[in-house]
């Protein structure tokens, strides 16, 4: 089998190309970021101490299928991972929360830990003892990551899932590194009047 060093892509000419050819859009995939986001961050302290997690897993991946299932892309749950699936490019997309995304010093892993079944999903990926190079797919099976980090940063990302975490990372595509997400709330001063904006009302 022939193996080639594995790619990380970060300039955004590439990350988009790359992602055509996936069949997946940069702006689909930010969208499912900040639903998982926002929906985390409706955990409360007196929520259990993972609600926060649990909320931007189960929201994130509704709003992967919501965004993306259609004529290309299918719900599907092999092995009982939920992903969506692209028959026509044997290719799954799953969404997980993790520690880190976009760092070249630091590799992503995930917040909670994956069991075998995401091994098997993943077992066309890489074989985990040559965490740097990964093998040259014709055909056959690759399933990414939407990888999303509590501050934003987001990437997708095709991983080797060994031991209950990932352990080897063929092929990264930096979407973002949460610099683009405006996280601060407006903070108004006694008596101010919150002014200057139109609301907008959008039919879903």
């Amino acid at each position: 089998m022939a193996f080639a060093e594995a790619v990380v892509l970060k300039e955004p000419w590439e990350v988009r190309r790359r992602l055509a050819e996936l069949q997946l859009t940069l702006e689909g995939l930010l969208k499912v970021r900040a639903k998982a986001l926002s929906a985390g961050a409706d955990a409360t302290p007196y929520h259990p101490a993972n609600a926060a997690g649990t909320f931007a897993y189960q929201h994130g991946t509704w709003a992967l299928r919501d965004e993306f299932t259609g004529e290309n892309w299918k719900l599907d749950r092999p092995n009982g991972v939920e992903v969506i699936r692209n028959e026509k490019l044997k290719l799954s997309v799953v969404f997980a929360n993790v520690d880190v995304a976009c760092n070249d010093e630091i590799k992503p892993k995930p917040r909670s830990r994956k069991g075998s079944g995401a091994e098997r999903v993943c077992g066309g990926n890489l074989f985990p003892w040559l965490p740097e190079y990964a093998p040259v797919q014709a055909q056959g099976e690759a399933t990414f990551y939407l990888m999303v980090a509590e501050n934003g940063a987001a990437e997708l990302t095709r991983p080797v899932v060994d031991k209950g975490t990932f352990s080897a990372y063929p092929e990264r595509i930096y979407l973002s590194d949460g610099s683009d997400l405006d996280r601060q709330p407006v903070v108004l001063d006694e008596g101010e009047v919150a002014d200057g904006f139109d609301p907008q009302v959008v039919r879903k």
